[in-house]
């Protein structure tokens, strides 16, 4: 066999390895429903609760979690050990940031810093920013 097809079945090995592991990690959470996450949503105020969970989507998303794992208080340093690909995790902060920080500036308001440590933080800095943009 060339190196080419070691090099894609060990890819691939890796891959399913990774996937196997994060699985099992991930059953450590518990689920959160979104009338629970809803429920310990801190930042009411005038934030429509379709919104927050459109939110609570794209960040488990971009950290390639489900979303019924993210809970309003959990700290985004947390979900480095539950993501599998090494690199995974920065990938998705990367993204998360990035998105914080368009959003932003669409907004005429500078991206918070230092980036926002909790779920929900992350959330009211995002509806902030889209809110001021609309206006």
């Amino acid at each position: 066999m060339s190196a080419l097809w070691w090099l894609l079945i060990g890819g691939a090995a890796l891959a399913a390895g990774s996937t196997l592991l994060k699985r099992r990690k991930l059953k450590d959470l518990p689920d959160v429903s979104n009338e629970e996450f809803l429920s310990m949503y801190r930042f009411r105020s005038d934030r429509s609760d379709s919104k927050v969970i459109e939110e609570r989507k794209a960040i488990a998303e971009s950290l390639g979690v489900p979303y019924q794992k993210l809970s309003p208080s959990q700290t985004f340093k947390s979900f480095s050990r539950y993501t599998g690909f090494i690199g995974e995790y920065e990938i998705g902060m990367s993204d998360l940031g990035d998105e914080l920080a368009h959003v932003c500036k669409q907004a005429g308001l500078r991206a918070p810093d230092p980036f926002p440590e909790t779920v929900e933080e992350f959330i009211n800095e995002m509806m902030k920013a889209k809110n001021e943009s609309k206006e």
